[in-house]
């Protein structure tokens, strides 16, 4: 069958290989289709020869102001009726007739944009194998073109046939401008990621990166870009690798370091195959604990690139921020609040990122501090709806001024600014109120809740109203309310099933949240988000046989979910039972997220039961480092104390207890230790 046969009907043909709106669509946005039509081309070519030099006039006239001559374009009669016949084939449904006619004259004339056109027919007919050979016939005509290349290489990664484009790749890397060159390898990875065969692809790249790998001019864009396809194919080791080496070339180019805050989101999966290996079970016997794993260690590499960018005086701000987000992610939130904090005085003006601070310190039980981020917050959107508001207003009057003179020109409407902080005032005034609840100070929140405009009441805003109800002993009336809340997506109603639950946990009612627990779950049977409430009610319960058997049946459902791993694995250690199993699950809940801070207490917590002191208080300290959490400070001062550093704890145990007095796992540690506020 020859290329230009069944080119009316390659919608069925190609479907056998790939959908063509897939490809097509696909080569549309890499920038291929651009429409071609006639007088386009026609003016193209006239601008070129009006832009030519002239040639100086053997008379120069003193009196008249000399014209430049007129230069015709390349398109001469014969040229004009062999397009014509193309777009009248085209439009009259003969792609095949189309697309030679052009193609003959592409060649005849050497011109890019008669072969673009001619590809752009084939691409509207789903002819994909029809393009491709239109690229070939380019590059074979003009084999100078950086446009044919460029445009060869963007059909073949749409095509996903990645292989075939290291030829003009290579030659495409060669041809450009050094100016130019650094971008195309940066775009690279995005065609690695379209291949099936990922590290195929990447191999391929790698052996065409080479002469650039050291090249001073795309050093640190080859190993970046190399990187991020190592990365997309699970070799985080190697990504990391890359971009440590690559900042070393330039430290303070900002690539390696986005490619290294990716590696630390995504540090642990390369280690999740191995875990589900492993198997739920986690019976690790009694190997002796080694803190740095390969996923440890690896992730440790990444922060080490993105801490040694952020240690320069010019470093982005927004890095930094971007870093916050990922310690978040890790529940590393002491970590975050830091970052954000040199961020947010670097930026003062941003609201988000002192909104992020407060949230933050909201969640590390610190109120007063995250009251003083959220007023900033506050401030800062307030004032700046207050302008927009003063411009809108502005703007009226000006039209009002303009109708008035029908004779005067329309005068230019004040703009109102631009939305540097899109942040609901409705979304800070709630957390302001849940920093007042934080502190006991009911009134306080119950004002600031009153503030928010009705429209802007959500779940959010009931629930916070049903708390404040439920600490007045109004339990009854607080269900209430959260049983009328509407709820009109299934998110709605899990929260509003959460909230409920969470009233009646606050109010000692477990075995009611248990019950209201059980049956939302026989309602959903495979519902892994409530599977682990209700285990972790039942673990509250001290029913150890129930919670163990709902979290073996969420680690039926998803092998590899650290939390239910590390929430077996602890209250087996908490408990003092069957240790070796506690310390198999809680190995395994590290390597799939070494950076969690209630994974690695619950590990030191282990080591602590085994009575390994030393080890223990090292990984206790480290969480407590990463995040000051009351039950973390208990398990590190008991460690503490147990491996005769007693000075040392009760200055952990007190400093915690100066934060959160109430916490009864703190309580009775302090009790049974004798260590007084």
């Amino acid at each position: 069958m020859s290329e230009t046969q069944g080119l009316k009907t390659t919608t069925n043909a190609a479907a056998a290989r790939r959908s063509p709106l897939d490809w097509r669509v696909s080569l549309l946005g890499l920038g291929v289709g651009v429409g071609l039509a006639l007088g386009a081309w026609s003016d193209a070519h006239a601008a070129q020869a009006a832009a030519a030099p002239a040639a100086p006039a053997s008379v120069p006239t003193v009196q008249e102001p000399e014209k430049p001559p007129v230069r015709n374009s390349n398109l001469d009669g014969p040229l004009l009726y062999q397009l014509l016949l193309a777009e009248f084939a085209h439009n009259e449904g003969q792609p095949a007739d189309a697309i030679e006619l052009m193609l003959e004259a592409a060649r005849r004339n050497k011109d890019d944009q008669l072969f673009h056109r001619a590809l752009e027919i084939a691409v509207e007919a789903g002819a994909s194998d029809k393009a491709v050979s239109i690229t070939k016939s380019w590059r074979q005509t003009l084999p100078r073109s950086t446009e044919a290349a460029r445009t060869q290489v963007q059909l073949l990664f749409a095509l996903d046939r990645v292989p075939e484009a290291a030829e003009p790749l290579k030659d495409l890397l060669e041809m450009s401008p050094p100016a130019d060159r650094s971008a195309l390898i940066a775009s690279l990875p995005r065609a690695a990621q379209r291949a099936q065969d990922k590290g195929a692809a990447a191999d391929q790249f790698e052996r065409l990166l080479q002469p650039w790998l050291d090249a001073p001019d795309t050093r640190v864009a080859a190993r970046t870009a190399l990187g991020r396809m190592r990365l997309a194919e699970g070799k985080t080791t190697a990504a990391v690798e890359l971009a440590g080496s690559a900042q070393a070339q330039e430290p303070g180019a900002i690539g390696p370091v986005l490619l290294a805050l990716d590696a630390m989101n995504g540090a642990g999966e390369a280690a999740a195959a191995r875990a589900a290996v492993a198997g739920a079970s986690g019976a690790g016997g009694a190997a002796p604990f080694v803190p740095a794993s390969d996923s440890a260690k690896t992730q440790a590499d990444a922060e080490a690139i993105v801490r040694r960018y952020l240690d320069q005086p010019e470093a982005e701000p927004l890095v930094r921020q971007a870093y916050a987000g990922v310690l978040a992610g890790q529940q590393r939130l002491s970590d975050a609040a830091a970052q954000l904090r040199i961020a947010a005085q670097a930026r003062p003006e941003q609201a988000q990122l002192w909104l992020g601070l407060g949230e933050i310190e909201l969640e590390l039980h610190h109120p007063d501090d995250a009251d003083a981020a959220l007023k900033k917050a506050l401030s800062l959107v307030t004032n700046e709806e207050a302008q927009r508001a003063a411009a809108e207003k502005a703007a009226v009057a000006a039209g009002a001024d303009d109708d008035d003179d029908g004779d005067a020109p329309p005068a230019a409407a004040p703009t109102a600014p631009a939305g540097k902080n899109p942040i609901s005032v409705a979304r800070v005034q709630l957390l302001l109120a849940r920093a007042a609840e934080m502190r006991k100070d009911d009134a306080g929140a119950a004002q600031w809740l009153s503030r928010i405009d009705p429209k802007d009441a959500d779940l959010q805003v009931l629930s916070l109203r049903a708390t404040l109800l439920a600490r007045q002993g109004k339990l009854a009336e607080a269900r209430k309310l959260v049983h009328e809340a509407p709820a009109g997506t299934p998110a709605e109603e899990r929260f509003r099933l959460l909230t409920e639950v969470q009233l009646l946990l606050d109010g000692k009612k477990l075995e009611d949240a248990r019950k209201l627990l059980a049956e939302a779950n026989a309602a959903s049977p495979d519902d892994v988000d409530l599977i682990y409430q209700e285990a972790m009610v039942n673990e509250r319960l001290n029913h150890l046989d129930e919670m163990e058997r709902l979290l073996r049946k969420v680690l039926a459902l998803q092998p590899n979910n650290s939390q239910a791993l590390n929430a077996l694995g602890y209250s087996l250690a908490d408990r003092n039972l069957r240790l070796d199993e506690a310390l198999g699950l809680v190995k395994q809940a590290h390597e799939l997220s070494p950076a969690d801070p209630f994974i690695v207490d619950s590990l030191g917590w282990v080591m602590f039961r085994m009575g390994q002191f030393g080890e223990a208080t090292t990984l206790l300290n480290q969480a407590y480092a990463s995040r000051k959490d009351t039950e973390i400070a208990a398990h590190l001062g008991e460690a503490l104390w147990a491996d005769g550093k007693r000075d040392e704890a009760a200055q952990v145990l007190r400093d915690a207890a100066r934060r959160d007095a109430g916490n009864e796992v703190l309580k009775r540690t302090m009790a049974r230790l004798k260590v007084v506020p």
